[in-house]
């Protein structure tokens, strides 16, 4: 019991919380399977890496203020035969943003650009990078607010920052 309390507290310290929850599950299956002791720590050590992966891309998305969670998975290709889809999964890989190029997705409404411009959004978040959605009322709102308080500078920095900034609805009113 001793050991369990310290082994508890040193899952804490390290900010390890995938682990206190599968270790007892994973210490009985490795003694019943004579699993060797580093492929139980290893099983355990993954374990925890995908859950703070999990975490990390969880923060991200909501710190990115997407206006739902859609995939390029869900996208209905065939509904709108005009887009590429080769063209929208090399789009996916964000090469574009490694060469700091900028994307326009064109089309009338209805068409689908905020579901691909999500799900793009969702694979940079899931490759490490910083996203930003809003659309161009909130984006001209927000700033025209900035610069009546005169923090236009600090306001523009904050949608700089992200690695995508993504401005929906630029056509609408």
């Amino acid at each position: 019991m001793i050991l369990q309390a310290r082994l508890e507290e040193a899952f804490v310290q390290m900010g390890w919380v995938r682990i206190p929850e599968i270790i007892h599950h994973h210490a009985e299956e490795a003694a019943a399977q004579n699993i060797s002791y580093l492929e139980f720590l290893d099983k355990l050590l993954q374990e925890e890496i995908m859950a703070k992966r999990d975490r990390f891309i969880r923060m991200k998305t909501r710190l990115a203020h997407l206006p739902y969670h859609k995939t390029l998975e869900q996208f209905d290709f065939s509904f709108q035969p005009s887009i590429d889809e080769r063209r929208i999964r090399d789009l996916a890989t964000l090469r574009f943003v490694q060469q700091q190029e900028n994307l326009i997705l064109l089309g009338p409404p209805g068409v689908g650009k905020t579901h691909l411009s999500v799900a793009l959004a969702l694979e940079a978040i899931k490759q490490g990078l910083t996203v930003y959605f809003t659309t161009a009322h909130d984006l001209v709102q927000t700033l025209q607010i900035a610069h009546q308080n005169n923090s236009i500078k600090q306001k523009m920095r904050a949608f700089i920052k992200p690695n995508v900034l993504i401005i929906d609805e630029i056509g609408y009113r």
